[in-house]
Parts: C-alpha cells; sequence; structure tokens
C-alpha cells in the first residue's frame, strides 16, 4: 500500500483504498481494486481528491493500517452530520438525536480498538466538498482516536468520575460531529468573510460557539455541551469565549480549567483546519509542516502539551505509506515509526518508477542513522519543518503518561502517610 498523490497517479495503478465522494463522504466513489485509467486520475483531480492509496505487493503489510471496519463505521458517521447538516440549511426542524449519534460513535471506537493497527489518520482530508460536513467528520474521528489514547489523561483530567465513565469517548465523538453546530446559524456574510479572512479575532464569526452550545445544552451530556461551547478556548488562556463569574464580572478560561474534551477538540479542530489551507501557489501544507508549527510557533503554547502528544501519537508526521526523498538523495516509502521520536521513521527504498513488480527495498532507520533526515514529502522540501526530542516524553504520549501516573501516585502515597501521621499524633 502507497499513498500517491493525484499529481503523481498514473493509469494502470490499482487502488489498495477505497475513494469516498468529496461532496458526500459517505459515498463510496471508487471501490479497492478499482484500475485507475486517464480519465479517472482527471475527474479526481477535478474533484479536488489529494491523493489515492495504491496496491503495492512489497508493501503489502501496510494494508494491516486500514481496517474495512474502521472505514465503514467513519462513513457512518458522515452520513449522520450530512443529514444534520442538511436539515439545518434547509432551514428544516433538525433533531438532535443523541442516542443514535451515540451508538454511531461508540462502534466506530470499538472498531478502533478492534482494529488498534488502524489508531491513526493515514488519509488527507478531501477538499472539493462541503467543507463544514469534512470538518465535522475529520475532527470527530481525530478526537475519538486521541481520547482512546488518553486513558490515564482522561481519568487524571476527569477525577471526579469513575474511571469507566472518565475513559468512555462517545461523548467526546459527538462533541466533535456538533462542535461547529452553531456556525449553521451564523449570517451568510459572516460565515463568507470566515472562509476569505479565516480571522479568529471576528467577533460576529465568535458567536457560533455559544449559539452551538444554546442548541446543544439539555440534549447532550454536559461534558459534550461543554466542549461544544470552549472548544476555542487556548491553553495559555487567549481563547473565546469568556466565562461569567457569579459577582457579574467574566474570566478568561486557561490550562485545566477547560474541560479536557474541548482541549482535545482544540488540537483536532486547527489540526484539520491547517490541512485544508492552500498556499499561493495552490499548495496543501504537508503534515509536518502543520505539526511542527503546532509545536513551534504562535500556537506553541495554546493546546495542552499532553493533548499535543496524543495528536502526535494518532496524526504522526510521516504516516505509514508517505512517499519522502532523505537528504542523501534516496527515494523511500514510510514503513513505521517511533512516537518518542516521529520525525525519524523507518523508510524502505523503492524503485522511483514504482512499478508493482519491484522487489521490496532495504529498510533505513533513520533513528540510528546519523545525518540523514527526511528531506522531502509530498512533493515539498521539509527538512526545515522536522523536528526532534531532547527526552523521551517530549513527544510520547506513553511515556508521558507513565510519568503522570507516577507523580500521581507518589501524590496519593505522601497524602496517605501525612493522614495517618495527623491520626496518630
Amino acid at each position: 500500500m502507497l499513498r500517491v498523490s493525484m499529481i503523481s497517479a498514473k493509469a494502470g495503478m490499482k487502488l489498495a483504498m477505497p475513494v469516498f465522494h468529496p461532496e458526500s463522504p459517505s459515498r463510496v466513489l471508487l471501490r479497492s481494486g478499482f484500475e485507475l485509467d486517464s480519465r479517472t486520475i482527471l475527474r479526481l483531480r477535478e474533484l479536488q481528491v489529494r491523493g489515492v492509496w495504491i496496491n503495492y505487493p512489497p508493501l503489502s503489510f501496510l494494508l494491516k493500517h486500514a481496517s474495512p471496519e474502521v472505514i465503514r463505521h467513519r462513513a457512518s458517521v458522515a452520513g449522520q452530520v450530512h443529514e444534520l447538516l442538511d436539515d439545518l440549511s434547509r432551514g428544516t426542524h433538525a433533531d438532535l438525536e443523541y442516542a443514535s449519534y451515540a451508538r454511531t460513535v461508540a462502534s466506530l471506537s470499538q472498531s478502533l480498538i478492534d482494529n488498534p493497527d488502524s489508531n491513526m489518520l493515514l488519509d488527507e482530508v478531501a477538499a472539493g466538498g462541503d467543507e463544514d460536513l469534512e470538518h465535522a467528520c475529520s475532527v470527530c474521528f481525530i478526537a475519538v482516536l486521541m481520547g482512546l489514547k488518553m486513558g490515564t489523561y482522561l481519568e487524571h483530567q476527569r477525577a471526579r468520575v469513575s474511571a469507566v465513565v472518565a475513559r468512555d469517548v462517545t461523548p467526546l465523538g459527538v462533541a466533535g460531529m456538533l462542535h461547529d453546530i452553531g456556525m449553521t446559524q451564523l449570517p451568510d456574510e459572516v460565515r463568507l468573510r470566515w472562509r476569505e479572512t479565516r480571522d479568529e479575532s471576528d467577533v460576529e464569526w465568535q458567536k457560533h460557539v455559544e449559539i452551538g452550545f444554546h442548541m446543544v445544552h439539555g440534549r447532550v451530556p454536559p461534558a459534550a455541551a461543554a466542549a461544544v461551547l470552549h472548544h476555542h478556548q487556548a491553553y495559555d488562556g487567549t481563547g473565546f469565549p469568556y466565562r461569567r463569574r457569579a459577582d457579574g464580572g467574566s474570566e478568561m478560561l486557561r490550562g485545566s480549567k477547560i474541560h479536557i474534551y474541548a482541549r482535545i477538540l482544540a488540537a483536532a479542530d486547527i489540526f484539520d483546519r491547517m490541512s485544508r489551507f492552500r498556499d499561493a501557489e495552490g499548495r496543501y501544507a504537508p503534515r509536518v509542516r502543520i505539526l511542527s508549527h503546532l509545536l513551534r510557533g504562535s500556537r506553541s503554547k495554546k493546546l495542552d502539551p499532553m493533548v499535543m502528544r496524543a495528536l502526535l501519537a494518532v496524526c504522526p508526521p510521516y504516516p505509514p505509506g508517505t512517499l519522502v526523498r532523505l537528504s542523501d538523495g534516496t527515494d523511500g516509502v514510510v514503513v513505521g515509526w517511533e512516537p518518542a521520536d516521529p520525525c525519524r521513521p523507518r523508510v524502505m527504498i523503492v524503485d522511483p518508477s514504482l512499478t508493482e513488480e519491484s522487489e521490496p527495498g532495504e529498510i533505513i532507520d533513520l533513528s540510528q542513522s546519523n545525518g540523514l533526515c527526511v528531506a522531502q514529502a509530498e512533493g515539498q522540501d521539509v527538512g526545515r519543518d522536522n523536528f526532534y526530542p531532547i527526552n523521551r516524553s517530549d513527544f510520547c504520549l506513553e511515556t508521558a503518561s507513565k510519568l503522570l501516573h507516577n507523580a500521581a501516585e507518589l501524590e496519593r502515597h505522601r497524602d496517605h502517610e501525612a493522614d495517618r501521621f495527623k491520626r496518630s499524633a
């Protein structure tokens, strides 16, 4: 299985994964096994499909990352979101059927649990369909992926509820589906202005979170409603909306005062939106550049560091199947990676002609190759976008979670000893 951009797609290539219609993500446009021809390739380019997964026998083992079951449940999410947004766009009454949404998300999360190798975002977003629909589906999926990886942290952040309730990602996934529902009620000129400028300081646009909260309040669990309201809160306290105090004043939310669901949605939301941005030449930013910006740029303090690690865990900078060129000019495809050092993946050398008859190439582990790095990905130079750890816990969610768990256990032990000392005094 190999990820090929539509620019590099050639007639005769056979699809390893289905292609969904950009305007209706729940509808299969081309099925697995379909052989591309020049006419189909042209049509996919017209639909702004960014890339396809093709059969490549030397990499058949990568198919484990693409579970048909997961794909099917993800399509079910898209179908429900499409139906809801369609009702809202026509001005008809739309019932928020939480029980139905919850069953769909629960089935999706169970399919991910049953297929652990599919616990990452392999495919990029479509680009030619309804942006609101695509965005809601992607945020839901990424948030569920992140939540399933964050069990320990969810327990830590939701200490007031049982461990089973804390780890349940169903309300989180539903919140992802509905997080921008308030956008549907904004005036057309406000929505148009947002699409043209992406100006988050637009006060009229900011109202969508409170509108959305009022639409879902009392119809979804409180934690999910809170996530809809606060998914634009920043970890450093620079987000919105302000929280009203009992004395009539207001205050900014920051850090752990923001519900963990909202912090997860904030990361999924900005990652997906940045994935849809195109530069002046019409090119989408490579995934590694987006993640690098979130770690280094102006947004580096806006995301919960543990949530950022979870995002890296499910949205690696170079997903398996990605074509890359190394700094010595070698062409290869990513076949594996380690969360602790995500920008130094394992790369199999491939023949640039990408014929199905090619033999498996040598595998290079960049974490063991001094000076060698990924120089190009998705057809763009990315050498300066790579980021590397100083400590193992810098990017690895599992390592950071263990440190957090050990610290919590030590704190509980200290509290126990202090209580025992007081009783004996």
